[in-house]
């Protein structure tokens, strides 16, 4: 591929063409050297940038000032030594985290993490790279950038010259995945059965106390199988509709962790959480009064508020 890019530097075209320059260069190194790993770290910014544009340029701009916006839909600068600002990469990441639902948490705590170790590189003494066996990052870095292509209508044929090696990479992790989180569950279980009657029966009602006070998506653990609860990150839009004197807003989530307080099970991570049938979608919903969510006062709070106003002498001075 040339070096060319199209004419805007926020359009998607131009951010995921260069991003394939970035990965042509990280390729031409050896996977052992830092320089590897760096120019990973760089296409992989690229690559999420070019995703965000996919739904909209604007996307990108920073909020600092209202030129950015105009820049970011292709106008030309109406102020004489204007730098188009766009916003930094981990801003990038957590829109992205709201707008593409495979872009789950797990997807995005990994881009941060690599993302910052491109600005160690660059801003400080410390070698981020030269140490960094490619086994904690390359197989994650794969996964992230097909989840971003994905969202773009594209494959990891379209940016990586061995799809297949990288696909295979994916598929390996995900293996990992299951088989740490089956081992975990195994483990659980049997310290759970080696429990008395009594004791089983007594922590397994304190989970039920437990997942019906606290926050979350209640489901079964599949260790002990006593209540539990499942953390989510927001997916998608909010729905809001209105139920008699009621507001109810619903919106999707995706399993980020899991806890069990009867036998201590926790799991972190949706691909883990996928591999022990836990990873499916569930819904938040919150309920508001009318006046609450329209942050109106109550007749009380009025009536109490009258009856707090301090009396005044009359003033015959008009």
């Amino acid at each position: 591929m040339t070096d060319s890019v199209s004419a805007h530097p926020w359009f998607e075209e131009s951010l995921f063409g260069k991003a394939v320059i970035y990965v042509e260069r990280m390729e031409s190194h050896t996977a052992n050297d830092w320089q590897y790993g760096f120019w990973s770290a760089l296409s992989l910014e690229l690559l999420a940038r070019a995703a965000l544009a996919h739904v909209s340029p604007v996307l990108l701009a920073s909020k600092d000032n209202w030129r950015n916006l105009m820049y970011s839909l292709g106008g030309e600068p109406t102020k004489l030594k204007f730098v188009p600002s766009s916003i930094p990469a981990n801003e990038v990441f957590a829109r992205l985290s709201e707008l593409v639902p495979e872009f789950t948490k797990e997807t995005t705590d990994f881009c941060s993490t690599h993302a910052n170790r491109r600005n160690t590189e660059l801003h400080t003494g410390e070698l981020a790279f030269a140490a960094l066996g490619t086994s904690a990052w390359l197989p994650k870095f794969y996964s992230a950038c097909k989840v971003l292509l994905e969202s773009m209508d594209k494959s990891l044929s379209d940016l990586v010259s061995d799809p297949e090696a990288a696909q295979d990479m994916i598929e390996a992790l995900e293996d990992a995945a299951v088989k740490a989180v089956k081992q975990d569950i195994k483990a659980h279980a049997k310290v759970w059965s080696n429990k008395t009657d009594n004791d089983r029966k007594v922590s397994s009602a304190q989970a039920i106390a437990w997942a019906t006070r606290q926050a979350g998506h209640r489901v079964e653990c599949p260790s002990c199988y006593s209540a539990s609860l499942i953390q989510g990150s927001s997916s998608g839009t909010v729905t809001t509709n209105v139920d008699g004197d009621n507001v109810v807003r619903r919106q999707t989530k995706l399993p980020s962790s899991f806890e069990c307080i009867a036998c201590g099970l926790r799991i972190s991570g949706f691909s883990k959480l996928s591999a022990c049938g836990l990873g499916d979608a569930f819904t938040a919903t919150t309920t508001y009064s009318a006046a609450e969510f329209f942050e109106l006062y109550t007749k009380d709070e009025l009536n109490e508020a009258r009856n707090d106003m301090p009396e005044f002498e009359e003033d015959f001075n008009e």
